[in-house]
């Protein structure tokens, strides 16, 4: 038999509650507008049984004092409880002082659940032999995150009167921005214009057929928003650190990337080089380029560099290839659990997280431009994203001469704004995006946008 623990429980602080409630109902009001689960605060039988009386007269609009408690209890073929509504009423001093008592049983509660997931985690190391101790751990940690989040009905609650500052602030920022972007830059103007920038808190995905240029436009934001003094944080799962640095490089002082990685480069060109490594030296991206990282390793190594660092903005390169070591009934769930993961931690973190993705299979060909209902593997991907970005050429885009070409980006979902398509130019030897010029492009149409719905 088991030793009982008795530091996790407190019977008098139990029924001092219960006290509080018997001899003032209304608190009843106040503690579940704390505690939606008041239930789980007792460990002594008749305390929890006392509750849930309560609780049953409370949800049916009964009164509920001595008299309607007892006679529960009778229809119960119970007929002891008014001895015990008497010791609970006994023990209280007022019913002023049920938030002490509260605060006594959930810090006792959250002791109960960490030990229970210890218990859990121990259990299941000791009788699964396929049991992965990392994916243990990561469920471990999980579970642990929850627990430490703190927060209510209460708080969570506002009325319009209480959001009136928070409006102020915000309309004092768009009055004294005069029209310029309130998010981090993207690097192109156009698409600053149309999405207002990266914004905290937003999801931005960013979805193309492979060789398209998803990866130069995350380049492309990482530098920008580099440049500009923000903290990168960019986990790539594809590319090594240093391909990555070597790309900016080469877009930055548009160096010819193929022609160098072959070491066909002139002088010129090594001094281009030589200065690409100083600037970009100087800008403050990290890069994390594990590429069998799972969704709890980038949330906690975000949350760390987030807190020691002060990190602006993350990008993922790219979703489908994050690593799992949970077991998910369906690829579907999977990539859904992982989408709403990096969309929590861009509201947890108050940054932009930028992620790409691929496009299905039907969305791969070139037929025709993507859409939604393209993203792959999960609807859950859209349902997520505050902005989704789609990447499209034309197939009459001749590729084979090297020259810059034209790249549509659809904006095909913003919560926030506008959808529509604009147009950028794509500089294939830089591996590098930038706004066309009339001069580039004396014939091209002008941009159409369209209205969120």
């Amino acid at each position: 038999m088991s030793k009982k623990v008795n530091h996790l429980e407190d019977p008098t602080s139990e029924k001092a509650l219960v006290g509080c409630i018997l001899e003032e109902p209304q608190i009843l009001d106040k503690l579940l507008g704390k505690e939606p689960s008041p239930l789980t605060l007792f460990t002594h039988h008749d305390c929890a049984n006392h509750m849930a009386v309560m609780l049953s007269l409370y949800e049916a609009d009964r009164l509920i004092d001595k008299v309607t408690i007892t006679r529960k209890f009778i229809e119960a073929g119970k007929v002891n409880a008014l001895t015990f509504i008497d010791q609970c009423e006994a023990l209280i001093p007022s019913p002023a002082n049920w938030p002490y008592y509260l605060d006594i049983l959930t810090g006792l509660r959250k002791k109960r659940q960490t030990k229970q997931l210890c218990d859990e985690v121990s259990h299941r190391i000791t009788t699964d032999a396929v049991a992965e101790p990392s994916g243990v751990l990561e469920e471990l940690f999980e579970s642990v995150e929850g627990l430490c989040k703190v927060g209510g009905k209460e708080t969570s609650v506002r009325s319009y009167n209480e959001v009136i500052p928070d409006a102020i602030e915000f309309f004092q920022d768009c009055f004294e921005r005069k029209g310029k972007i309130r998010g981090i830059t993207t690097g192109l103007d156009n698409l600053d214009q149309m999405i207002m920038g990266l914004n905290k808190g937003d999801l931005n995905i960013i979805a193309a057929r492979p060789s398209v240029g998803k990866t130069s436009l995350g380049l492309c934001m990482a530098d920008a928003a580099a440049a500009s003094g923000k903290k990168v944080l960019f986990f790539s799962l594809e590319m090594k650190s240093s391909q990555i640095l070597m790309r900016s490089i080469c877009s930055e002082m548009e160096v010819d990337y193929r022609e160098s990685l072959k070491g066909n480069m002139s002088n010129t060109d090594m001094k281009k080089i030589q200065q690409g490594l100083i600037t970009m030296g100087k800008r403050p991206i990290y890069i994390d380029d594990n590429g069998t990282i799972t969704i709890h390793n980038i949330k906690s190594k975000a949350k760390r560099m987030k807190r020691d660092l002060g990190i602006d903005l993350i990008i993922v390169d790219y979703l489908q290839i994050i690593s799992s070591s949970k077991k998910f009934e369906t690829r579907d769930r999977e990539v859904a659990h992982w989408s709403s993961q990096l969309k929590a931690l861009a509201k947890d973190l108050d940054v932009p997280v930028v992620c790409l993705s691929q496009l299905s299979r039907d969305g791969a060909r070139n037929e025709r431009k993507p859409r939604l209902t393209d993203l792959r593997d999960s609807g859950a991907i859209e349902q997520d994203a505050d902005v989704v970005i789609m990447l499209h050429r034309e197939n009459s885009v001749d590729m084979s001469d090297g020259l810059p070409y034209p790249l549509s980006l659809i904006v095909a979902k913003q919560r926030s704004g506008p959808v529509g398509e604009i147009e950028v130019e794509f500089m294939p030897k830089f591996t590098k995006l930038r706004v066309p010029s009339l001069m580039n492009y004396p014939d091209a149409p002008s941009n159409s946008l369209g209205n969120s719905k």
